[in-house]
């Protein structure tokens, strides 16, 4: 059975990288206002010829994958809540709320929605700590709120017309697939079989490293995501090395300081990348097929930069753009990996050390 859910985990994965990679596209490609209403599009649940117009195959194809995901990570959630005693209250009730607080959503009540997020993800903490669920049955819940919380994000993003709910949108995207990767990880039989063995001292420094890494990453995917949603018909410079013509451009105008904050944060980050990747390799000698992250990690800082060098140069040209913006979902999930190898082998001790 878990070999079974760890391969439809990765098939979840699969499918997570084409709903980025699509959504990705629709910012691309400025069409994300292109459908007018939420959930349906112009009143229909599939208008006829939809597939025929550009537009709206990015912004409606990328609905159809997004409900595709909801339906994996339900089906997540319940394969792992039948395992642990299920209880009929949660499953309804979850499912119930769930489509409660897109409904209060869709009709403009915020303050209440708003409520129920917070009493759900609270019930999430308490009913995890009571109850000791194990790890996949607490991920696999905190999955399926995250995609309610997902969906009800993208139509606010429509009905509001808000850029900060995009780029809010776009940067739980990451987060959420970060989550995935966890969830597929903690189901394979490195995570249940395999051991790091490393110094109490090492062990605190892989610890350390990895967690960093992927903060800064993260934090170099949130000023992409506001530089693709505030600049989208062109960038604010066009210059490789300075930004209009400045080393260090004032804070005013801000699209400009903040197209210089994306390009050198992005190569602190791919330096600070490297050098993690190197220690990465010593500290995953026991675990083979994690060790292969720390050497993908050593390519992919420099195809980044290749990358969004091309950007600039093309003026955001639609494959260079969705590669990029691919290849950072890729270095954020590699160096979550890292978070859940050095932080996940300790949560495996502490539970084999409470089971005996």
């Amino acid at each position: 059975m878990q070999r079974a859910f760890h391969r439809y985990s990765l098939l979840t994965l699969a499918v997570g990288i084409a709903l980025i990679w699509w959504g990705a596209a629709v910012t691309t490609e400025d069409v994300g206002l292109s459908v007018p209403d939420w959930p349906l599009c112009y009143g229909k649940i599939n208008p006829e010829g939809w597939y025929k117009v550009p537009a709206l195959l990015l912004e409606h194809g990328h609905r159809w994958l997004g409900m595709t995901i909801g339906w994996l990570v339900l089906g997540m959630y319940f394969w792992q809540f039948a395992r642990f005693r299920p209880g009929l209250v949660e499953g309804v009730g979850i499912v119930l709320c769930s489509l409660g607080f897109l409904v209060l959503i869709h009709m403009g009540s915020l303050i209440m929605a708003s409520v129920v997020a917070v009493l759900g993800f609270s019930w999430l903490v308490l009913k995890w700590y009571s109850q000791r669920w194990p790890l996949l049955r607490g991920f696999t819940t905190l999955a399926l709120l995250l995609v309610v919380l997902q969906a009800a994000l993208g139509g606010l993003r429509v009905l509001k017309m808000s850029d900060p709910l995009g780029i809010t949108h776009g940067t739980l995207a990451q987060v959420f697939y970060c989550l995935l990767v966890f969830i597929a990880f903690a189901s394979s039989r490195t995570w249940t079989e395999g051991r790091l063995v490393l110094s109490v001292k090492e062990a605190a420094k892989a610890r350390f490293w990895s967690l960093a890494l992927f903060l800064c990453v993260f934090g170099q995917l949130v000023l992409g995501a506001s530089l693709r949603h505030t600049q989208r018909d062109h960038l604010a410079a066009g210059d490789i090395l300075t930004t209009k013509g400045q080393w260090l451009p004032p804070a005013t105008p801000s699209d400009v300081f903040l197209l210089f904050a994306h390009k050198y944060w992005g190569f602190i980050v791919a330096v600070l990348i490297l050098f993690v990747a190197v220690r990465a390799r010593s500290w995953l000698v026991t675990l083979p097929k994690v060790r292969v992250t720390a050497l993908l990690l050593m390519v992919m800082p420099t195809i980044q930069v290749a990358l969004g060098i091309f950007v600039i140069l093309t003026g955001k040209g639609f494959w260079v753009t969705n590669f990029h913006v691919l290849n950072g979902l890729a270095l954020l999930a590699l160096s979550s990996l890292l978070v859940a190898t050095f932080w996940g082998d300790a949560l495996c001790r502490a539970e084999d050390e409470e089971t005996a």
